[in-house]
């Protein structure tokens, strides 16, 4: 039996998630941004620092963020050994532990003095030393490279990767909220993107699990979360960065910055939300449209009821849910007796005005659960799910009556009934072809009445 193709699924709008293209160019750019801080911290250059005092990375942090680029960069193995990257990952580590083990007892570094750095009075740090937050997400990259990537080692990985896009955020938020010297950051400015881009990099590296998972998805809710998710975390704390910067150069007050940092942060949530709503509102239209589509192609244009391709893959379902759950179901073929006649005697629209009314009938004789179709011509067909064959006996019975009841135009109009329940594992097709037996016999032997279909043979036994 021929089945109809499937329904196509919806074309939602996709966005492939990052691929290892853009961990390498995020982790050049990271080790070439961070190249270029130490080469101006060359007495006779400064340029950054002159222009973004107390907020440009220590030589240290520097050092730390050129390893880092260079690691994410050779995740696709440009470099055929992963020892390499594992070597540069502890290398970033023991900085960032250095570093915050210097703060905790009071010890200074040999970093501290490799250039002269006048800006750490600004910020009344000590010359040359990064803040304990930045040696923090160093020593918390250090071991995104230098853990392996399974198990419970690749949890820790997705776990270490959000704590260093954390603070990232914290940073930025904190900027934007500052209402005293912009220099008093827990992290420096810059680091905080550089900190920024190797937590997106390093989560598009990472395989997806958890919340990820659902981010990598083709999905709508992959679609949205890949659209939303990050300008969610990320952009209240960037326009509050934007405010501060434009406040700094305009003169306004903090109250001023604050007040046109919460404008724009409701302009941008209402835009999010209008975004899903005109989303969401694109994909309902697709869905009717899909779904008429289908009806169209399911309905018998004359009587309303579904066509042979609608009814094919009911019965097939049918079968299915048998051997599956051991649930039972029955058919019914019926044809219009002496139908050709009738068409010949009053003419095809008369012919046409009576399959209507067999459409309506057949509708309200049968259970709510029960599926009449137009099985082709003057033949129909109901299938009846879950019912044995005493039910289907009886709701022949009931559509015979209903014919014998109606008025018809011209003269009587009678149905013939076969009636088959499906038996154990029996395909759709044998069943089909007892219940077309069974209306044959019901012609056979006058029309107008109803036949049970006989069992179906057993197999003989080997």
């Amino acid at each position: 039996m021929d089945h109809a193709p499937e329904t196509p699924p919806l074309a939602l709008p996709q966005s492939r998630p990052w691929g290892r293209v853009f961990v390498r160019r995020v982790g050049l750019g990271i080790a070439g941004f961070a190249l270029l801080v130490l080469l101006d911290w060359q007495p006779s250059l400064g340029l950054l620092r002159g222009l973004l005092p107390g907020m440009v990375l220590k030589p240290l942090a520097a050092l730390g963020f050129l390893l880092a680029g260079l690691v994410l960069a050779n995740e696709a193995r440009r470099v055929p050994w992963p020892a390499v990257s594992v070597l540069l990952s502890v290398a970033i580590a023991v900085a960032g532990a250095a570093s915050l083990h210097a703060d905790l007892a009071g010890v200074a570094l040999a970093s501290d003095r490799w250039f002269p750095d006048p800006e750490a009075a600004i910020t009344s740090g000590i010359a040359g030393r990064m803040s304990p937050l930045t040696a923090c997400g160093l020593l918390l990259l250090g071991l995104l490279g230098a853990l392996r990537l399974d198990g419970a080692c690749l949890r820790l990985r997705h776990g270490l990767a959000l704590l260093v896009l954390g603070i990232a955020m914290f940073t930025l938020a904190a900027y934007g909220q500052q209402v005293g010297d912009a220099a008093f950051l827990p992290v420096p400015l810059l680091a905080a993107g550089l900190f920024l881009a190797a937590a997106l990099a390093w989560l598009a590296v990472l395989p997806a699990r958890g919340l990820l998972h659902v981010v990598h998805s083709t999905g709508i809710g992959g679609l949205v979360s890949r659209r939303l998710l990050l300008p969610a975390l990320l952009l209240p704390g960037l326009l509050g960065v934007l405010a501060r910067l434009a406040g700094s150069h305009a003169g306004w007050s903090a109250i001023t910055v604050a007040s046109i940092q919460a404008l724009a942060t409701g302009a941008l949530l209402a835009w999010m939300i209008w975004w899903v709503a005109t989303l969401l509102e694109r994909l309902q239209r697709q869905r009717d449209e899909v779904r008429v589509l289908h009806d169209e192609s399911h309905t018998d244009a004359l009587t309303g009821l579904p066509n042979r391709r609608a009814f094919d893959e009911a019965i097939a379902v049918l079968g299915q849910g048998r051997r599956g759950h051991d649930h039972g179901g029955s058919l019914l073929l019926l044809d219009l007796d002496r139908f050709k006649d009738y068409n010949d005697r009053f003419g095809h629209q008369a012919g046409d005005a009576v399959l209507r009314q067999v459409g309506a009938l057949l509708r309200h004789a049968v259970r709510p659960s029960d599926l009449p179709a137009r099985y082709g011509g003057e033949e129909f067909a109901v299938l009846l799910p879950e019912a044995g064959i005493e039910e289907a006996m009886q709701v022949a019975e009931r559509i015979v009556r209903a014919f014998r009841a109606v008025a018809w135009p011209g003269r009587a109009v009678t149905i013939s009934v076969g009636a088959a329940a499906l038996a154990g594992s029996e395909s759709a097709d044998a069943l089909v072809g007892r219940a077309d037996a069974a209306l044959y016999a019901a012609k056979a032997a006058g029309r107008d009445r109803v036949v049970q279909a006989a069992a179906p043979a057993q197999p003989a036994p080997a």
